[in-house]
């Protein structure tokens, strides 16, 4: 097991021990946060996961930006083979089911309108999702690479990541590959 490996089952297996109670308490806090901050309220786009299991929740956010008339965005998994994602426009939290991983996904039909780069880079926020993050930046994710595949063609997008203050590192190994976010958001930082 390599030093990322044994990181991502440390920090899953202490964010799993937060009770019901405390993820929403936390996440009310972080989710406030990302809402009051420069990025976001200054984007047009929002690139957003829907949040599972023990993740910061980020349904109130998606809910606040699209009462704020923000064009959210939401990841769906295109080509499991080969990692590839996509963010297809959704305009009601309820344009999202359970896909693959058990991860809610947008609906893809044939009108789906789908982020691109025929967007506004400077006006977009991408939300990333993470098990782990260093005060650089750097992330561990669930393995995929989705995020650094989808990151590495749009280089201009702001990023922002949010956290509980107990999946954040000292340190966290960077690969060549490997695209850190800009800021990391959490309860207490």
């Amino acid at each position: 097991m390599n030093s990322k490996d044994m990181i991502r089952k440390e920090i899953i297996s202490k964010r799993d021990s937060l009770t019901s109670q405390e993820i929403s308490d936390k996440s009310k806090v972080i989710a406030n946060k990302l809402i009051s901050a420069y990025e976001y309220k200054n984007a047009e786009n929002i690139l957003i996961y829907a949040s599972m299991r023990s993740e910061v929740i980020t349904d109130g956010i998606i809910a606040d930006a699209l009462k704020s008339g923000k064009s959210v965005f939401c990841p769906k998994c295109t080509d499991v083979e080969n990692g590839v994602m996509e963010f297809v426009r959704i305009d009601s939290p309820y344009d999202l089911k359970e896909g693959y991983y058990g991860i809610r996904e947008p609906l893809y039909h044939e009108n789906a309108e789908i982020f691109d780069k025929s967007k506004d880079m400077l006006k977009t926020l991408i939300v990333v999702p993470g098990v782990a993050f260093d005060r650089q930046g750097n992330r561990i994710g669930y393995k995929g690479g989705y995020y650094d595949r989808f990151l590495s063609k749009y280089p201009l997008i702001k990023t922002i990541a949010l956290a509980f203050e107990l999946q954040m590192v000292y340190c966290i190994p960077a690969d060549a590959h490997d695209i850190p976010v800009l800021q990391v958001i959490t309860e207490s930082n």
